[in-house]
């Protein structure tokens, strides 16, 4: 009978949660419902005071941010990028566009202060005609000298329960955005191994944009060629002493050899040449900083007893720790043999350059150019180690 008499109160109850729910779903639908999302060229306000804003677009795209003041941002829409086989910061290849535009966010003033982040969905059935797997989906960017589509392992993010791949521990925004995706069965970084072959061939895609291949051992290159070039890297045990300049010796035992199958075509291109610490430190005990010893060489392709020439010598730069490799810009052609050079150790001081005052940002001065470690630890004037980027 007691429970009789509760009935009322329940019912009341029930009541109250139905409507409850009722109200938060029509909140729901009100501020993500398809009728009232934006759309290219709509302005989107963005919280402040670090306050969240999660906001969808029509199209699927979502952008996630947090910012200390309020502002407004755009999103465009690009109907003719740059081809999405261009790609830098990771390796591996082919890589395809899954879209025919990309995105232009921006702003409606400079943010560096953000905490975003970009989402942007995919469809697992035209992944699956494609031949992609949902892992091998990027979201890059453009690079700042739009001549390739940039992505990042370290800041992605594939989110398989929701159908979309982001991009994570963004400051800022502004930018233009295309979801790719590389049709490969590996995931992550690729690195191509050494030999002949179509199975360790590099295939390079002419046109305007960047194209970037690594290596077993890090030898990395970034090419920009106007017509397809493939090629091959081999390595060539034994080094003749007698076609080393004077004063210098090898720091392996063997050459790269640099094969393509356009030998005479002109390419813009950049090598990163690893060097091993270990073997440095054992050839030159006593030596000083790596950048005031090594500089890469090259005699041509097929010479048997040609000396080797130091490449570019002044525009080389050697990237210390972490990264202990040589860079190597302005390369017009890719064919050749290559090695690296140890000379006699030079005073730190003698180079006349003061790589602790400088970074990728300042104004480089005529010459050999070095970042050193060593140096760079100095103290300055005002008791605090200058910043150093690699």
């Amino acid at each position: 009978m007691a429970f009789i008499h509760r009935l009322p109160g329940a019912f009341a109850v029930l009541l109250m949660l139905q409507s409850l729910s009722r109200l938060t779903l029509a909140q729901s639908t009100s501020q993500h419902g398809t009728n009232t999302l934006p759309t290219f060229g709509d302005t989107v306000k963005v919280l402040g005071r670090m306050e969240r804003t999660d906001q969808d677009f029509k199209d699927g795209l979502r952008l996630d941010l947090m910012s200390p003041k309020n502002r407004t941002l755009v999103v465009g829409q690009n109907p003719n990028p740059l081809g999405a086989q261009f790609i830098t910061g990771t390796t591996g290849q082919p890589f395809v566009a899954l879209q025919n535009f990309s995105y232009v966010i921006q702003m409606n003033e400079t943010a560096n202060d953000l905490i975003a982040k970009v989402e942007i969905p995919y469809d697992t059935s035209i992944l699956a005609k494609m031949g992609i797997e949902e892992a091998n989906t990027y979201v890059a960017t453009l690079a700042p000298d739009k001549r390739s589509w940039v992505v990042d392992d370290a800041t992605r993010n594939v989110h398989r329960s929701e159908n979309n791949t982001r991009i994570m521990k963004m400051t800022t925004i502004d930018g233009e955005y295309r979801l790719v995706g590389r049709r490969t069965i590996d995931s992550s970084n690729m690195f191509i191994q050494y030999g002949s072959g179509s199975n360790r061939m590099v295939n390079l895609t002419g046109g305007p944009g960047l194209q970037q291949a690594e290596f077993i051992d890090g030898l990395r290159f970034s090419i920009q060629c106007n017509e397809p070039i493939n090629f091959n890297v081999e390595l060539k045990e034994g080094v003749n002493p007698g076609t080393l300049p004077a004063n210098t010796i090898s720091l392996n035992s063997y050459a790269w050899i640099v094969r393509s199958t356009a030998p005479f075509l002109n390419v813009d291109a950049q090598m990163m040449v690893p060097f091993n610490r270990a073997m440095l430190t054992a050839l030159r005990p006593m030596g000083s900083s790596p950048s005031t010893m090594l500089t890469v060489a090259k005699r041509p392709l097929n010479a048997t007893s040609g000396q080797f020439i130091p490449l570019n010598a002044d525009a080389q730069v050697v990237h210390e720790l972490t990264v202990d490799k040589i860079e190597l810009p302005n390369m017009t052609q890719l064919d050749g043999q290559y090695l690296i050079l140890v000379t006699t150790p030079k005073p730190v001081g003698a180079t006349g350059v003061q790589p602790a005052k400088r970074s990728l940002h300042t104004k480089r001065t005529p010459g050999r150019r070095r970042r050193s470690l060593d140096l760079n630890m100095r103290i300055n004037k005002r008791g605090r180690p200058p910043t150093w980027r690699p």
